[in-house]
């Protein structure tokens, strides 16, 4: 009877110190900064530490995951992706991020990932732990950020908008040259292929590729006879002045270098600063070629339109000793193809 005794006071003091033992960790768990839950094979929660009971509420435990934190009585994996079930068919789950909706009813956003941590006899998995941190105001930071990038868009693109019209109210008879060009210019970066931010600089440089042209005497853009050697030499300033203009503007592109190269020419012999082939930016002999087609084929004041075939001739057999190569090639497939209306 004392043996007796003796090994129930054992398995009594054995139990005693498992309780403790969960005891401990049950503080230990209550204490850190992350949501914690156990859940078993039929996705029931079986235990949660205090951040989870205090985001969900005490009686969370008992209920499905799905219930407690999505408010959905369907499983997460039957419409999305779920880490406890990807854990209980793998192992473990990647970290993912959710919304889940807490007891006041917030839409709350989660980073975590998932474990099983036992196993039956059969050695098939009994419960899986789920870890998730709360990224709620990471994620609602980002979408401030987003919508003020929006809005800064926006903006600047009607800053553009009036120094174009700025121009275009100097200069009568070119009115929607800088748009059509900037149109022109953005289908042949679309047609070689380039990057969708390159292809947002050259549309955005060329809304305003002659905003320079705000330095030259209105009489002299508008006049209707022959320019002279003079007047001439004002009007090609037009790329330094705009460059000028906007270099302490800090665009998210290099518009005013653009701007200031879009009458250079592959062979040296353009102005401002004679550049040669490659020296030149693409996205300014995209412009530059762009340009070319849109004045000849506009009225001017000193002359009429020349036409869209003289335009193309031009570019074709200046190919490689004015023009860029790539961009005339470009150019020429997008008229083939009638992939743009150059009338």
């Amino acid at each position: 009877k004392k043996s007796e005794i003796r090994e129930q006071d054992m398995a009594d003091h054995a139990v005693s110190l498992f309780a403790r033992s969960n005891d401990k960790f049950q503080v230990i768990l209550d204490t850190v900064d992350v949501h914690m839950c156990l859940i078993d094979r039929e996705l029931k929660i079986v235990w949660a530490n205090r951040r989870t009971r205090e985001m969900f509420g005490d009686d969370v435990v008992g209920k499905p995951c799905h219930m407690a934190c999505h408010g959905s009585r369907r499983p997460c994996g039957e419409s999305s992706r779920c880490i406890v079930r990807d854990a209980f068919r793998c192992g473990s789950s990647d970290r993912h991020e959710t919304e889940a909706v807490g007891k006041n009813g917030e839409k709350k956003y989660f980073s975590g990932t998932a474990r099983v941590i036992q196993y039956d006899p059969d050695g098939r998995p009994l419960s899986v732990v789920k870890v998730y941190a709360d990224i709620t105001e990471q994620v609602k930071a980002e979408k401030r950020l987003r919508e003020s990038l929006i809005q800064l868009r926006k903006n600047l693109g009607g800053t553009i908008q009036a120094m174009a019209m700025t121009v275009e109210t100097r200069d009568p008879y070119t009115a929607g040259h800088q748009r059509r060009t900037s149109d022109i210019a953005r289908c042949i970066a679309q047609e070689m292929g380039l990057p969708g931010k390159q292809v947002d600089g050259i549309r955005m440089a060329g809304v305003i590729h002659d905003l320079g042209k705000i330095s030259v005497p209105a009489e002299i853009l508008s006049k209707p006879g022959k320019i002279g050697r003079l007047e001439y030499s004002l009007i090609k300033n037009h790329p330094q002045t705009g460059y000028n203009i906007l270099q302490g503007i800090d665009f998210r592109w290099p518009v005013a270098e653009i701007i200031r190269q879009h009458h250079e020419r592959i062979n040296g012999s353009g102005y401002p600063s004679g550049l040669q082939g490659d020296r030149i930016m693409l996205e300014a002999r995209v412009i530059g070629v762009a340009d070319v087609i849109e004045a000849m084929s506009s009225h001017r004041p000193y002359r009429p339109s020349l036409g869209i075939s003289r335009a193309f001739d031009e570019i074709t057999r200046n190919r490689g000793r004015l023009y860029d190569p790539d961009v005339v090639d470009a150019t020429v497939r997008l008229y083939d193809k009638r992939k743009f209306n150059f009338q």
